[in-house]
């Protein structure tokens, strides 16, 4: 598929698991949004579509025979998130004006966040220096203040598109209720598995991207059968680097993957991608949160037997990592570009962290993803981007 914008994936039973409605190329991306506004069509990303009778009764389990109703509803409306018009925050208004130096950032501290409402626990604390692989840029961060700063090309785009998308989405966020919770999930333990971290992957969009339109080029056409009555047919493009990154991660993670897709699906395209079985489990959507305006959260306390300070959500979509922000990975998301080498980026920044005690600090201190809920506007966000990455350089 030509472009880069997630502009209806044609997968007719893949009802795409919500991101934040991509802004148009303009200077009014920062618009104020009004909440009471009707919501409106978001764009799709892949995840199966979901019955109405599953949204207004989320404990009703679908059957196979209102399966192909399922698979033809398409009901879930996106919104547009809204602004707030809350006093800007003097912390970070002081970190703005610090240009030259790379600024010490205060924020909440590191908790095991609620699981019962969208908040944002605001206990000031100071992240200490740890130590990490020593590079002239920062994952992710490096290439979105570049994105800003050369000229409009594929991935340039991509960046700065998923940037601004990952704002709106935590505003989006914000005015959602949740309306279904998972019940808690016991993944085994291998007594001969001494690997210390958790490592969750989003599947599409993240680590593949599928079509049902099949004279589109695509690496392999699968058969998914989700019952006895509905099987399709698609076609599965898998993100460069894969199987590598997979390799040079398993010795510390433990991997799995975590969809907002139909389970039946999201384990064929694994075992499709997977052939040395490294990715240990498959978690799908009804192991997600969903919520009032049709968003997926995926909250990573559900996992009962496993630290939420030694796990990491890997998503092209922030929306799936709201409850838990310091525990999220950021990656643009991958259509069917070759050329894309954001696996071995991710697989060199992923393991950059073994060996610290809270994952989660590392992370924070290097993506600082609660800027994206704490500041009104992205181009401050982007202003302190670039300030980290001046000092990274310098």
């Amino acid at each position: 598929m030509k472009g880069h914008q997630k502009s209806s994936p044609n997968l007719k039973f893949l009802q795409p698991q919500l991101t934040a409605r991509q802004p148009k190329r303009s200077d009014s991306i920062n618009l104020r949004f009004d909440v009471q506004k009707t919501f409106r069509t978001n764009q799709t990303e892949n995840s199966l579509s979901i019955d109405k009778i599953y949204q207004v009764n989320p404990s009703r389990v679908l059957t196979i025979k209102n399966m192909s109703r399922v698979m033809k509803q398409n009901f879930i409306h996106k919104t547009e998130p809204s602004d707030t018009s809350e006093k800007q925050n003097i912390d970070n208004q002081r970190i703005l004006q610090r240009k030259q130096t790379a600024p010490k950032f205060i924020y909440r501290p590191i908790i095991k966040q609620n699981s019962d409402i969208f908040c944002i626990k605001d206990s000031p604390r100071i992240v200490q220096n740890t130590n990490m692989q020593e590079t002239n840029s920062i994952y992710y961060i490096s290439d979105v203040v570049n994105a800003f700063e050369s000229k409009e090309n594929y991935f340039n785009r991509l960046f700065k598109d998923h940037f601004q998308s990952s704002f709106i989405s935590f505003k989006q966020c914000t005015y959602s209720k949740i309306i279904y919770k998972p019940k808690p999930v016991t993944i085994p333990n291998d007594l001969k598995d001494t690997k210390k971290y958790t490592l969750l992957f989003d599947l599409d969009e993240t680590l593949v991207h599928c079509t049902l339109d099949l004279k589109l080029p695509c690496d392999k056409k699968l058969i998914i059968k989700l019952s006895q009555d509905e099987t399709f047919q698609v076609g599965v493009s898998v993100r460069p680097g894969l199987q590598m990154m997979l390799e040079l991660l398993e010795p510390n993670f433990e991997i799995i993957v975590f969809t907002a897709s139909h389970g039946q699906y999201a384990k064929r395209i694994v075992e499709y991608i997977d052939p040395k079985r490294i990715i240990s489990r498959v978690l799908s959507r009804e192991h997600c949160c969903f919520s009032d305006q049709g968003l997926y959260v995926k909250d990573l306390s559900i996992i009962k037997n496993r630290s939420i300070s030694r796990t990491l959500l890997v998503d092209n979509s922030a929306i799936s990592y709201y409850y838990q922000f310091d525990n999220g990975v950021p990656i643009i998301p991958f259509y069917e570009n070759k050329q894309d080498k954001q696996l071995l980026h991710l697989a060199k920044y992923l393991n950059g962290m073994v060996g610290t005690d809270d994952i989660r600090e590392q992370n924070q201190k290097n993506l600082k993803n609660y800027l994206f809920a704490q500041l009104q506007t992205w181009e401050q966000v982007l202003e302190i981007y670039k300030v980290l990455n001046n000092s990274k350089k310098n």
